[in-house]
């Protein structure tokens, strides 16, 4: 046998190792997206305080609410100002943007981005009563 005979069938043989690795990280990766999808639904129920199976009703509950409206003829961004959200030109609610802060004053971004950082905090009651004054 050939040097380079030699060199290929080692390079075969590392492809062939190489080939099964993929195929078992490939298995990995679909079993950790699974457990992390499962994570996030978890999380989700946690935050609304419900357990998976209410989330999943209430999931379903809310879609069949938002077709039947936009069957009805509200664009998504008709649907977005009917919550308070303001939308960009596409229909797309804007990161960051709440209905609280849409009041064109720029000079109060700062404050607001301190109210929004404590509005997703644990409730405090002093917080509270200011942020529901803010919107009245």
């Amino acid at each position: 046998m050939g040097i380079y005979a030699e060199k290929r069938d080692k390079l075969v043989a590392r492809i062939e190792e190489l080939t099964k690795r993929i195929a078992t990280d490939t298995a990995k990766k679909q079993e950790l997206e699974e457990k992390l999808k499962e994570a996030n639904r978890l999380a989700m129920a946690e935050e609304r305080g419900c357990k998976p199976r209410e989330l999943d009703d209430i999931i379903n509950a809310e879609h069949s609410l938002l077709q039947k409206l936009r069957a009805s003829g509200l664009s998504d961004s008709e649907l977005l100002e009917l919550v308070g959200s303001p939308a960009d030109d596409n229909g797309n609610a804007e990161e960051g943007d709440n209905a609280d802060s849409s009041d064109g004053n720029a000079d109060d971004d700062s404050a607001d981005d301190d109210d929004d950082i404590k509005f997703y905090d644990e409730q405090n009651s002093d917080d509270g009563d200011d942020r529901d004054d803010e919107s009245a």
